[in-house]
């Protein structure tokens, strides 16, 4: 569901405000000239005296009134993202109930983490087809609809849906996938059902902040994108993204960008990673939320107002290699004051990926929690993935647990 709220009861009070100083210089300029007049008169010049007591005491209320619309609109938000959710064979398999499949026990050990902020945004890795476009994983994924139920369940409100495995079953499969998140309600960005739903702003407003989502894949794994249906994936594109972005800066506070990028299994970002980004930023972007590697990369902080994180690795997937594992939830605080919003806080908490598959057993929990787990050198992994995300930027507070 896409929240467009109007924005103007802040401008509706500042308007009331100004209104309120006008008619108080006028009345005060009017007993001025009045007492100027009649300075021959005691009782005029001491009438003289309380206009101008009425105007010092109008003077205190117009500042106090003015800090307090100051404090008033100084909002503040938390956006949470996840990386990657990548549902394979084995995942599935594990969800299977006796009706259908539920997903919902694998995210609990960190659904507070992901319902406990304003805005929490997850990369959908895969098609969510549904049984009647054929299950399937690796090297083409098509997953059951109930993972958007669970990942809704534990306070998902936004999914990127712009990545390599977005064609993988054609179009059909990619506007089935879209009709079953429009059916769930479940709000994505990056691939779209047609070009009414492309141009239908992506912007979620709270505690009276604007954020607006783009979405944008490096490929699709080389598969065919009709041409009277390229809405189905928007791919990046040098000179078609600053104008989207830009033009969404003017509808918002503040402007996310989540890309699809990168090379499998690294830890640091490629020049391609760099130049997209950097190309993002220039185009005045606030947070750029990168996936694809399914490995953590870095964040970074490049000013008050812009941030990002290169990769978050995967979240949920049956993938079996350490790094693959390893994941976590970035979260940043946006603040609002009456001139721009920036961002006041960066944290990061890294998760864990259980699940074998032979043994099934899929969970996402805290790594700080590698002791009640028993996740094998667990204060380690903790350990290297907190120096890699700070990487590049010292600002980023690694959390064993988020608030």
């Amino acid at each position: 569901m896409v929240i467009i709220k109007p924005i103007f009861k802040i401008k509706k009070t500042l308007i009331k405000f100004f209104l309120f100083i006008a008619a108080i210089s006028f009345t005060a300029a009017c007993g001025n000239t009045s007492a100027q007049m009649s300075n021959e008169s005691e009782s005029v010049a001491s009438e003289s005296s309380d206009v101008q007591i009425t105007q010092n005491q109008a003077e205190e209320a117009t500042s106090e009134t003015s800090n307090q619309i100051a404090m008033s609109t100084t909002n503040t938000i938390t956006i949470r993202s996840i990386g990657d959710i990548l549902i394979h064979d084995f995942v599935y398999n594990d969800a299977r109930t006796a009706d259908g499949f539920d997903f919902t026990y694998m995210f609990e050990p960190v659904r507070p983490y992901l319902e406990n902020a304003d805005i929490t945004t997850a990369n959908l890795e895969v098609l969510v087809a549904g049984s009647e476009y054929g299950l399937s994983s690796y090297p083409v994924f098509n997953a059951p609809a109930e993972i958007i139920d669970s990942l809704q369940d534990v306070g998902v409100d936004l999914v990127s849906n712009a990545t390599n495995h977005t064609m993988d079953f054609g179009s059909s499969g990619a506007h089935q996938s879209i009709s079953n998140l429009q059916e769930r309600d479940m709000m994505y960005v990056g691939s779209y059902a047609d070009w009414q739903d492309y141009n239908n702003l992506r912007i979620i407003e709270e505690n009276g902040i604007s954020v607006g989502f783009l979405a944008y894949a490096d490929h699709v794994n080389g598969n065919y994108i009709p041409e009277d249906e390229s809405y189905l994936i928007s791919l990046i594109d040098s000179e078609l993204m600053p104008l989207e972005i830009d033009y969404m800066n003017q509808q918002t506070d503040f402007t996310v960008v989540m890309i699809h990028y990168g090379e499998e299994g690294q830890t640091l970002p490629n020049q391609n990673q760099l130049v997209v980004s950097s190309l993002v930023r220039d185009a005045g972007a606030n947070l750029i939320i990168g996936t694809h590697p399914h490995a953590l990369q870095p964040a970074i902080s490049y000013n008050d107002q812009q941030a990002g994180v290169y990769s978050l690795g995967n979240f949920l997937s049956g993938q079996i290699q350490i790094e693959e594992k390893l994941g976590g939830i970035i979260e940043f605080e946006l603040t609002k004051g009456e001139n721009e919003t920036e961002i006041s806080k960066i944290r990061y908490m890294p998760t864990y990926n259980f699940g074998t598959p032979s043994e099934g057993g899929y969970l996402v929990v805290p790594l700080a929690a590698w002791s009640e787990y028993g996740i094998p050198d667990g204060e380690a992994l903790f350990d290297e993935i907190s120096q890699r995300i700070r990487f590049y930027s010292d600002k980023i507070e690694v959390v064993d647990y988020l608030d």
